[in-house]
């Protein structure tokens, strides 16, 4: 769900694509975030790049 927020789609857009509320989108998206002691989403997406663990500009 980070890879598909950092290529800018929104909550909305994500949830359409895998079938989820957007709620659960939301959710999944905080969890993610306070799992790995990020300040927010935008920093979220920063550690998982630096770690290679998802490639932004590519979807999935």
């Amino acid at each position: 769900m980070l890879t598909c927020y950092a290529v800018g789609s929104d909550a909305k857009a994500i949830a359409s694509q895998l079938h989820l509320s957007q709620g659960t989108v939301r959710n999944y998206l905080a969890s993610a975030t306070t799992k790995l002691d990020a300040r927010n989403r935008v920093d979220a997406i920063r550690i998982d790049s630096e770690a290679g663990w998802i490639q932004p500009g590519r979807r999935g």
